[in-house]
């Protein structure tokens, strides 16, 4: 994982956003160009407009490279970090990528219908699979997943079920004479197939009859435990992310829970403590802060420390105008405290020596049974 890149910066959305558009086009392709070539489609006017336009995204993004336009993982980069030794990243329009981007981005069915060509629709599919290298483009993807949103996850992982199972089903289409009287039954039979060998069902509705059939069974077979396996273990791990923080909120009120009964705390002062407790696990606020970076050299953990409470400081209006050194100088001087409920921080009369700003939860002004104001987040 390359951790320095982060998708969210301001500076690398321009390019995220072009990758989504690029994943699409990619998508579609990895499902059409095979479907295409396997049931013999002979080209329409629809496929022109669609080809002309998912040839276009292709082109553009090739002038995007070569322009130095697009922010992204340095794989080259990433590659040198794992092998620990240097290397330097070639120019794109020097690397074996460029001719074959530039190839796979040819629109050759219109080509083809625009000099009045008379190239086999067979040659012409051919040559649209060749467009399905640039899945690998996508493994710039790979590298920055964790900082991706879940449900992009999600439909990474679901689009590329989708694309393996199609692939599959294609194969069996080149493999398996037809017996449907229509492509859209053909097809849908050997996607059928498709499923029920890869998740190891197997009905036996469908068999293969032939000795090629039986060999892509086989290695279907093979493939489809692996698969299976890394699908499910992929969505678990998405599962059990998305349910860390909830399962460890549970244990930690379970344990709490578990204190109270055995040392018999009264409930009034119970109250307190779930009520406080409660509050911070539902602000994500804990001491995991200070335990990520406690491998880090201390001077490294000072400046980390100083930038979490300038988040604090500069959404308080006095503080607005102030320069990153002016932030600086004051966060060096702030010190955080925690109060707990009804607890009193400063009472009328008392001479005060600090100023409070609030992190999190409220304060009440208060003179006497009257509630002047309420301060939230943000307030002093």
């Amino acid at each position: 994982m390359f951790y320095t890149y982060n998708p969210s910066d301001k500076e690398n959305r321009f390019s995220m956003i072009w990758m989504a558009i690029l994943t699409v086009a990619i998508f579609w392709t990895c499902l059409e160009a095979p479907l295409s070539f396997a049931l013999k489609i002979d080209i329409q006017e629809h496929h022109l407009w669609w080809d002309a336009l998912f040839c276009s995204i292709f082109l553009i993004d090739v002038i995007l490279r070569l322009k130095n336009k697009l922010n992204l993982p340095n794989i080259m980069e990433i590659e040198s970090l794992n092998h620990l030794e240097e290397k330097t990243q070639k120019p794109y329009y020097k690397t074996l990528w460029f001719p074959i981007d530039l190839i796979s981005s040819l629109p050759f069915d219109i080509i083809a219908f625009s000099l009045g060509l008379s190239v086999p629709g067979r040659v012409l599919s051919i040559l649209r699979l060749f467009r399905l290298i640039r899945v690998f483009k996508l493994r710039s993807l790979i590298h920055i997943l964790d900082f991706l949103p879940k449900a992009v996850k999600l439909s990474l992982i679901a689009g590329s079920i989708i694309v393996t199972i199609h692939w599959i089903a294609c194969g069996w289409m080149l493999f398996n004479i037809k017996t449907q009287p229509d492509d859209i039954t053909y097809y849908t039979t050997s996607l059928y197939w498709a499923v029920t060998t890869l998740t190891t069902v197997g009905y036996g509705d469908i068999t293969p009859n032939s000795n090629s059939t039986r060999i892509y069974t086989m290695a279907v077979m093979l493939i489809g435990v692996g698969v299976y396996g890394v699908i499910i273990g992929q969505i678990s791990r998405l599962m059990m992310l998305a349910d860390k923080y909830t399962e460890a909120r549970k244990e930690k009120m379970n344990n709490l829970h578990q204190y109270m009964r055995h040392y018999n705390i009264p409930k009034n002062l119970q109250r307190q403590v779930y009520s406080f407790y409660h509050h911070l696990l539902e602000k994500n606020i804990t001491q995991e802060d200070s335990t990520i970076v406690s491998d880090l050299p201390q001077a490294l953990q000072n400046e980390l420390n100083i930038y979490t409470k300038i988040k604090l400081i500069k959404n308080v209006h006095i503080f607005k105008d102030c320069t990153i050194p002016c932030l600086k100088m004051i966060a060096e001087k702030l010190d955080q405290t925690f109060h707990s409920p009804n607890e009193y921080i400063i009472k009328k009369g008392e001479e005060g020596h600090e100023m409070f700003i609030i992190g999190h939860g409220e304060v009440e002004v208060i003179n006497g049974e009257k509630t002047l104001a309420v301060l939230k987040q943000g307030q002093f």
